[in-house]
């Protein structure tokens, strides 16, 4: 939320320099130096008074970026007692939360990662640097996972909202993430809190230490710091009462018994499967008998089956609508240590030569317990394990097999533990030349290690064999091992009795599902140098230009299991990756200030930068490649009068796929598509996911435009911002969804059928959502920022809101604007709006400040027809029984005492009233935990230490 909670200190200091404080995209970032006359945005001050903005490499005082650039402080974090600074910045409006610990459930690769979304245009779209330097990657999408930052000594983070790839290189298509390190930190900082939910789960312990000192006269300084935080997660969707209270139902043929072709309810059971076992038949003696643990069997009460297939996937009510398999083990969020540790040293030896050296070390722990396993087998009436009863039901009525469908509960879902650690030494050297001009240069080593492995993960083919179990001489054996056939003989099968739950041996659990595991490594070499200054005066102020050069390899190489490689597994599949990418890059940047002080300009200013970039890419056993790629911008700001300012940016944004993208890993999962061919059927299929060699690069083409209102007299507390965004795509490198790829090419768009797969039957069986270069992504919206100060008898009231209005975001020609649902195989979208306020009330020693948020009703999927759309109707394949999800205010409310100086307590309720999310079936269970809360009243303590 642009840090829009700022203490009154800061505040108070800001308006006695008479900052005007115009960009107003944070507004707490720490107390500023500079002219009274002059208004900064997100401005990094050195001991000589000079500018960085972020968003542009020209160093000079009194710039204004015509970029808007919102500031996150450090008062945020403290006031809202966030122990990562990743997750106070998704809160921000314009972020999209996508990944993060809550969104994790059962996925693989960096548990409980958080990766900056920057306008839903996803990860790999957004810069993110550290102190202006790039960050090596740490995930196994070549993102950067924030984590590994160290939170309490970021004295703020700067976000340009808007493309910077001019100025600051690839990945910067939707904006730059860049935070800056309290670097002059003296004396001792610490803090320890730690939270719960009320439900007594989602426990955390956080401490955090820092210590800085200067010596040498004041020439030279020293920083360390140390971070340790241990989130212990949630339990599974049975542990929150709203949670099984909404699946996706399908009713098949779409308008059977007037009802549309899905069906948003639950509890939901299961009409194919069951924990014990149970026999899929559409009519006949055997149809609906299942297991219980002693083999013995029972009637299995489907509940309410919609449609005219008699074994449906989901049922509404029924044995199985207690604890589905579909739900059971998951965890809502998964459980998560956090380890940072970072020094720094700095030495001035004159004006012309200052030195530092930067070393930081990170690490995130996580686990994820995958989706319990789920079969259907064959059993012949041979079968070694077949109750008797059964056989006997066979022999009466002439049958030889049936179909068994089985949910393997007893095993539990696959155990999935992942590590990622990150390396990283910068050596930085900085000077000045002459009056006005400076230069700097660094070289960083960045290391990345990251492992998974899971354990109790099924392979099906092996169930399959094991499934299929006969007696040979009073001894229990494989089929295959007994047959006529050598060629298929599998020496490790263990039989497997999978009627009734608790059935399973050690021996045949252990060959059904063994352990797996894949490694990435990454390595990242950056050298980087820039000069910076003034050429000669314009009657606004020096023209001031920056050139500089970058040369940057990064290298990944990986392994994995031979079953993942084979996608054998249920779930996870990791790959090995390997390849690499080295870029050599120059741009020059300049700003021309036209006017200053005249009757029609307070301030007019002209920007551009232009940077031009070679990648050369390679994997062994691939043809290698290279690209050249230009970006561009031109920028404006116009001040008529003081109070009021206007800015506008046109850039040219390009992104080459990164290592992942192109080399990284393709793994197997599942994944529910509604099938229209077959009548809108809803079924579980293989769907594949991940790297795709032939991806070109990707272009975007930026507009922002705003205005700043900073009105001074008796209206000088209030400040406004405003400013519109338009975001153009091409050739986005992105996944569809499932689900679009099947409807798209049932619709007739033949050159995405190849990534489908049916059998002979026509029944869908595949579905290959790996990334392409998706035609275009639009994505436009309007960002406000309003803010109000005002004394109030002895304290002082601070207002601030944050709002962004999404009005497009198309993806593959889908427009997801308003979607808070989260189908599975579909591609979240973002809310129509995102409201987030503070008010924060100071007096002496004591605080006390209310955060709320706000994203207002949205829809369930865009793709999707319910009886509130236009062109409803329960006959069409799209229909379904409702297509809204409800809106969500969540309260947050929080005190600080000062209880002697240096030292303070805090608390804070999350979530004081309690809302449950709104119900909307999800790939994360009973609601879209991108955006909505899935823990309830959540409470924090703590105490804060500065000496």
């Amino acid at each position: 939320m642009n840090g829009f909670c700022s203490s009154a200190r800061m505040m108070t200091a800001l308006m006695g320099s008479g900052v005007a404080l115009w960009a107003l995209a944070a507004g707490t970032a720490q107390a500023q130096t500079a002219t009274p006359a002059d208004p900064v945005a997100a401005e990094q001050v050195d001991q000589g008074g000079e500018i960085v903005v972020t968003g542009s490499r020209i160093v000079r005082s009194g710039f204004d970026a015509p970029t808007p650039v919102t500031v996150l402080g450090e008062e945020r974090l403290d006031q809202r007692a966030i122990t990562n600074v990743g997750e106070a910045l998704n809160e921000l409006p314009s972020f999209r939360p996508l990944v993060t610990p809550a969104t994790q459930q059962a996925a693989g690769g960096n548990i409980g990662a958080r990766v900056l979304d920057l306008r839903g245009l996803g990860a790999t779209r957004t810069l993110v640097l550290l102190d202006g330097k790039r960050f090596v990657p740490s995930t196994t999408q070549g993102t950067i996972d924030v984590n590994l930052i160290p939170s309490s000594i970021v004295s703020r983070t700067e976000v340009v909202t808007g493309g910077a790839s001019a100025a600051y290189g690839s990945d910067a298509v939707a904006g730059v993430v860049n935070f800056i390190l309290d670097r002059n930190l003296q004396g001792l900082r610490a803090s320890v809190q730690a939270g719960i939910s009320e439900r007594g789960d989602g426990g955390n312990q956080n401490v955090q230490l820092a210590w800085g000192s200067r010596f040498a006269d004041g020439r030279g300084h020293f920083m360390v710091a140390a971070e340790y935080d241990n989130s212990e997660g949630l339990g599974d969707c049975y542990t929150r009462d709203w949670c099984p209270n909404e699946q996706l139902i399908g009713n098949t043929p779409a308008g059977f018994g007037g009802l549309p072709a899905s069906i948003r309810g639950g509890p939901a059971g299961t009409g194919t499967l069951s924990s014990g076992g149970l026999i899929v038949a559409n009519s006949g003696p055997l149809r609906g008998l299942a297991f219980r643990p002693d083999g013995s069997t029972f009637n299995y009460d489907f509940g309410t089956i919609f449609g005219s297939n008699p074994s449906p996937l989901f049922t509404l009510g029924g044995t199985e609508s207690g604890r589905n398999g579909f739900l059971d083990g998951i965890l809502l969020i998964p459980p998560v240590e956090r380890v940072v540790g970072y020094a720094t040293g700095s030495f001035e030896f004159s004006d012309a030569l200052k030195a530092s050296i930067d070393l930081s070390y990170g690490r995130v722990d996580g686990t994820v317990i995958g989706s319990v396993a789920r079969s259907t087998a064959t059993i012949q009436r041979d079968n070694a394990f077949l109750p008797a009863g059964v056989a006997a039901l066979l022999d009466a009525n002439n049958l030889t097999s049936f179909t068994l469908g089985r949910a393997f509960g007893d095993l539990g879902g696959s155990v999935n533990n992942a590590r990622n650690e990150t390396y990283r030494a910068v050596l930085s050297l900085e000077g000045r030349i002459a009056d006005g001009w400076r230069w700097d240069a660094y070289y960083q080593y960045g290391r990345n290690e990251f492992r998974q492995d899971y354990t109790g993960n099924v392979v099906n083919a092996r169930v399959a064999r094991a499934v299929d179990a006969v007696n040979v001489g009073g001894q229990i054996v494989c089929r295959v091992n007994a047959d006529a056939n050598p060629a298929n003989n599998d020496s490790a099968c263990v039989p497997l009795n999978i009627f009734g739950a608790g059935n399973v041996s050690p021996a045949a659990a252990a060959y059904v599902a063994p352990s797996g595991f894949q490694s990435t490594d990454t390595t990242q070499h950056v050298v980087a140098a820039n000069v910076n200054g003034s050429l000669f005066a314009l009657p606004g102020g020096d023209f001031a230009i920056a050139v500089g050069g970058e040369y940057r390899n990064d290298d990944a190489t990986g392994a994995a299991d031979a079953l993942s490689t084979a996608n054998a597994f249920w779930s996870f599949n990791g790959k090995a990756v390997t390849g690499t990418i080295s870029v050599v890059e120059g741009y020059v940047e300049a700003v021309a200030p036209l006017l200053r002080d005249v009757s029609f300009a307070e301030t007019l200013e002209l920007n551009g930068a232009v940077r031009q970039t070679h990648y050369n890419r390679s994997s062994p056993g691939l043809t290698d490649s290279s690209v050249d790629a230009t970006t561009w911008k031109v920028g404006a700001v116009w001040a008529p009068i003081e109070a009021v300012r206007f800015r506008a940016t046109r850039s040219r944004d390009i992104r080459a796929p990164n290592l992942t993208e192109l080399f990284g890993p393709v793994t197997l999962g599942r994944t529910t598509v509604v099938d229209p061919q077959n009548n809108g059927a809803q079924i579980q299929v293989d769907a594949f996911s991940g790297a795709n060699q032939q991806l070109a690069p990707e272009t975007a083409d930026t507009w922002t435009a705003g205005v700043v209102l900073a009105p001074r007299g008796a209206l000088g507390g209030i400040r406004l911002a405003v400013d519109y965004y338009d975001i153009d795509l091409k050739g986005a490198i992105s996944t569809l969804g499932s689900q679009v790829l099947v409807d798209r090419c049932f619709g007739g768009q033949t050159e995405l059928c190849q990534f489908i797969e049916r059998n002979a039957a026509g029944t869908l069986t595949r579905v290959s959502d790996v990334l392409q270069n998706v035609s275009s992504i639009r994505n436009r919206g309007i960002d406000f920022e309003a803010s109000y100060r005002t004394s109030v008898g002895a304290g002082s009231l601070d207002f601030r809101v944050l709002a962004t209005h999404y009005l497009e975001l198309s993806i593959g020609g889908v427009d997801r604007t308003g979607q808070t649902g989260f189908r599975p195989g579909t591609t979240t979208g973002v809310p129509d709006w995102i409201v987030d306020g503070t008010i924060v009330w100071t007096s002496g020693n004591f605080s006390l400040n209310a955060h709320g948020k706000y994203i207002p009703q949205g829809v369930f999927d865009t793709t999707l027809l319910g009886p509130e759309d236009d062109g409803y109707s329960p006959n069409l394949p799209n229909s379904i029984n409702t297509n809204r999800v409800d809106s969500r205010f969540y309260l947050d409310l929080g005190a600080t005492f000062e209880v002697d100086e240096g030292f303070e307590m805090f608390g804070v309720v999350n979530n004081v009233l309690d809302r449950d999310p709104p119900l909307a079936a999800s790939a994360q269970g009973g609601t879209n935990q991108v955006y909505f809360d899935p823990i309830g009243r959540y409470f924090k303590v703590g105490a804060r230490i500065r000496m």
